[in-house]
């Protein structure tokens, strides 16, 4: 499934690559009135190829490759202030590294309109053409529950992921009388070929549980030749979402996913990636200090540092170190009255100061002392406080799995979920979690690092 992903998104870029090096001969050509410019643009080639790389990479802060994303109401005025951002970093590249021989400020600014213009046609050509149910993957679901009812209502939401709900087996008929717009229901009697046949089946989504029904497993086996796609629930879900469904929580499947964390190379990148984030955000650390501290002084009552307890890898209790953001109104200097308690949305506990610090994430510049102290890396599962652990861990009675891994400033959870404040969005956390241990890797760093970029520069923090 993340095969054909990758795909879309490949020739979404490779196309974009293609738009750039014509705008640039295209801006050329009008800037000179002249089709002939071959020496020119060798010369600018080098300069305006390292442009391009820095376009590539706020298409993708932006979300611009997200297919979840283009497809967005709010498309038009991201592609216009990723033009906007570009522009202007490109002057700043220029500035640093002019070129001897000309000066393409007016070349740069045809080839940003140009270009964003081109790709942005292009976006929405490319739409249209993965959301056309003509190329779309036929899906066939082999039991129906609350996951797949949330499957089908995110795949009617975003037409771009390339995947059509055609039909449901209800076992237990669990659908009875219902009816899902434009979907097939057919009872646990009917033959699955019959259904791949009558719907032009792609993918077959089963149930964690296949090995246990020799009759199923039989049935789909001879499918097998027909080059039919068959995946777990799990994994379908996983793909979609971004997260481990809880149909998923078995000790059987935490085994086989969670067991072996020890991955050499990767831990080796994660060390590096912490040893240049301590560099970097203590010397932002430094440089912010003074205002920041100035700042939460004018504004409120209360220390300027405020510090909580958290938990980290195997349950092991730290001091966590964060710019105070709320009104000191408990003895101890907590903005909590009546104990351990989530943080709204809009919560009248925050103050002025403290909302600023929140969006743009600088609240958390002190967690450098936790990140020199190896307490915490750059990025993991967020620390969450002993007592709503403990809370939680009773309702939930696999959440303590989340500390298998040392904690993180920022992470899968945090770039894709804003307040966790009821059960419901806990275990959306939690399932973002295990989605992340299980699937970590160089890449998906790097993408969270970009996401996050975006959360701080758009000032999403909160």
């Amino acid at each position: 499934m993340k095969f054909w992903y990758r795909m879309k998104q490949l020739i979404l870029l490779s196309i974009d690559i293609l738009l750039f090096y014509f705008s640039l001969w295209l801006a050329l050509a009008i800037r000179n009135l002249s089709f002939t410019n071959t020496e020119q643009i060798h010369t600018l080639l080098p300069i305006f190829s390292g442009i391009f790389l820095l376009w590539i990479v706020l298409k993708y802060i932006n979300g611009l490759y997200d297919f979840k994303k283009i497809g967005q109401r709010n498309f038009i005025s991201i592609h216009i202030q990723t033009t906007i951002v570009s522009f202007f970093l490109s002057i700043a590249i220029l500035y640093f590294f002019p070129t001897s021989d000309v000066n393409p400020k007016t070349i740069l600014f045809l080839n940003v309109i140009i270009a964003y213009l081109l790709t942005f046609l292009w976006r929405k050509l490319y739409v249209v053409i993965i959301s056309n149910e003509k190329l779309k993957a036929h899906i066939l679901f082999l039991d129906y529950n609350e996951e797949v009812q949330e499957i089908i209502d995110i795949l009617k939401k975003q037409k771009t992921l390339g995947y059509i709900v055609k039909s449901i087996r209800d076992v237990d008929n669990k659908l009875k009388q219902e009816k899902l717009e434009n979907i097939h229901i057919y009872d646990e009697h009917t033959n699955i070929a019959d259904i791949v046949a009558n719907d032009k089946i792609n993918i077959i989504v089963t149930h964690n549980n296949l090995n246990k029904n020799e009759n199923l497993t039989q049935e789909l086996y001879q499918l097998l030749f027909k080059q039919i796609k068959i995946i777990s629930i799990s994994n379908f879900y996983e793909s979609v979402t971004g997260r481990i469904p809880p149909s998923a929580f078995y000790k059987s499947w935490f085994l086989q996913y969670l067991s072996d964390l020890d991955k050499p190379i990767y831990n080796k990148f994660t060390r590096l990636l912490d040893f240049i984030s301590i560099l970097f955000f203590g010397f932002l650390f430094i440089v912010f200090l003074p205002f920041i501290a100035l700042s939460i002084k004018l504004n409120s009552k209360g220390k300027i540092f405020f510090k909580q307890k958290r938990l980290g890898q195997n349950g092991k209790v730290f001091w966590m170190y964060k710019f105070r953001t709320m009104y000191s109104l408990a003895e101890d200097g907590s903005a909590e009255m009546h104990g351990a308690e989530f943080a709204q949305k809009n919560d009248k506990r925050i103050t002025s100061t403290g909302k600023f610090l929140r969006k743009t994430r600088l609240d958390e510049l002190p967690q450098i002392i936790n990140l020199i102290k190896s307490e915490i890396t750059i990025i993991g599962p967020r620390p969450e406080r002993p007592e709503i652990t403990q809370n939680l861990q009773e309702k939930m009675p696999y959440y303590n799995l989340r500390h298998v891994l040392k904690p993180g400033i920022t992470g899968w959870a945090q770039v894709h979920q804003n307040y966790t404040d009821t059960m419901e969005t806990s275990l959306q956390k939690f399932q973002y979690d295990l989605f992340y241990i299980k699937n970590r890797s160089i890449l998906l760093d790097l993408s969270i690092l970009l996401k996050t970029v975006n959360v701080i520069l758009r000032a999403m923090g909160q």
